[in-house]
């Protein structure tokens, strides 16, 4: 990462050197662009704010659009200046009063430095050949050369960076609404780069979008929040009830069976007290990525609270509940506390085995509402803890109101 930035403040250092006065045109543009950047980032201050509280490894910003255009409309210097200047003004009115590590933020800046300054040599080196291309491609071209080498570049590094730190894959790759946000900011650096070639003053119509786009991410990110355990990322209680009473729904309209699952963690109480609390969220997530992998790909799993677990089953009679039930019981079981701990395990963690309860109801026979099916499963899973545990039982007939679906 020092070589990186190094690297970037060299770089940058000889961009700095090629600056002219007498280039009224390009400084005419950069004040433009960087008086848009900083009124977009001053009105945007609160929501940026929040969005890095509360987002993940990936801090997400919109820097993509002047920097893109910056290196498609600026010569090597302004590049620079437009960077240095908003990346100042970010900090001091966003990121400093987040309590970002400050060796990360020059990081980034430093990748975004080195991303742009390529891209505006690629586009000075490459996009001459495409002039005099007819449809006006010529400045489709820059802008398309532009974005790939400066997302090359930012994103190559950023990533190598993520990994060293020990980032998952997930992180790594970003989530689907990461890498459209990044597309959509690529876009509009691409239009706002055209503009500043041919029309500079209608750059001044991306504000509107931009605000839009990142209030409508920051929804997004508090909707997931809201609606995702913090320690397993599966459902959180709220969202899985309300998941479950959809497939209900659906399933009353449709006339098919929906079961429900309950799995608790067996013995969790002596897994906090032997490891500790630290070793005990470690389990928690494991067994939460063993119920996303073990179910079927439209079931919906939630934490219910403490070692608790529920997994809502759509078109699944009694049968079907049973396999989902068996296999989750079955991997679980194969699961090693060791292997679930980052860095040295306790002592016999190696050999500590996992296992859960699992109570199964079906709407078939226990009834239409979400809380009846609960009621029954959670009862069957009772009688799988006093029948020794490590076990899966169905809920006893007829606990409660019913409909027969009509096949």
């Amino acid at each position: 990462m020092v070589v990186i930035d190094l690297t970037a403040v060299t770089a940058a250092g000889f961009a700095l050197r090629t600056l002219s006065r007498a280039d009224t045109r390009a400084w005419i543009v950069l004040g433009l662009l960087l008086a848009l950047a900083l009124l977009f980032e001053e009105g945007a201050t609160r929501t940026a704010r929040l969005q890095r509280r509360i987002s993940g490894q990936l801090k997400r910003n919109m820097d993509s659009v002047w920097t893109v255009a910056a290196a498609v409309a600026l010569p090597t210097g302004h590049v620079v200046l437009m960077i240095f200047a908003v990346a100042t003004y970010v900090y001091l009115r966003q990121q400093r009063a987040v309590g970002h590590v400050v060796y990360r933020l020059i990081y980034a800046r430093s990748t975004l430095v080195l991303g742009a300054l390529a891209a505006n040599l690629a586009v000075d080196a490459i996009g001459p050949d495409w002039n005099g291309v007819g449809w006006a491609l010529s400045g489709s071209v820059a802008v398309a050369i532009a974005i790939a080498v400066q997302t090359a570049i930012n994103r190559g590094l950023i990533t190598i960076a993520l990994a060293v730190l020990g980032a998952d894959r997930k992180a790594l790759l970003g989530t689907r609404d990461d890498n459209l946000i990044e597309l959509a900011t690529l876009c509009l650096g691409g239009l706002v780069a055209l503009a500043a070639l041919h029309q500079p003053w209608l750059c001044v119509l991306v504000i509107a979008p931009m605000i839009t786009l990142q209030r409508g991410a920051l929804v997004r990110e508090l909707e997931t929040a809201a609606a995702t355990d913090p320690k397993t990322g599966l459902l959180n209680a709220v969202a899985w009830e309300h998941v479950a009473n959809r497939e209900l729904a659906r399933a009353q309209r449709e006339k098919y069976d929906v079961a429900v699952l309950i799995i608790d963690i067996d013995r969790f109480k002596m897994v906090n007290d032997q490891y500790g609390h630290l070793v005990g969220d470690e389990v928690l997530r494991g067994v939460g990525r063993v119920l996303e992998d073990a179910v079927r790909e439209y079931d919906s799993v939630g934490r219910f609270g403490g070692e608790e677990f529920v997994a809502v089953l759509p078109k699944a009679g009694d049968a079907d509940a049973l396999v989902v039930a068996e296999r989750i019981r079955s991997r679980v079981h194969e699961l090693r506390i060791a292997a679930l701990i980052d860095g040295p395990a306790p002592e016999g963690a190696a050999e500590h085995a996992l296992a859960v309860s699992i109570g199964v109801s079906c709407s078939r026979y226990d009834g239409i509402e979400v809380s009846d099916l609960l009621v029954a499963a959670d009862s069957a899973m009772y009688r799988a803890k006093s029948g020794g545990r490590n076990r899966v039982v169905l809920a006893a007939r007829g606990s409660g109101p019913s409909f027969a679906p009509t096949r």
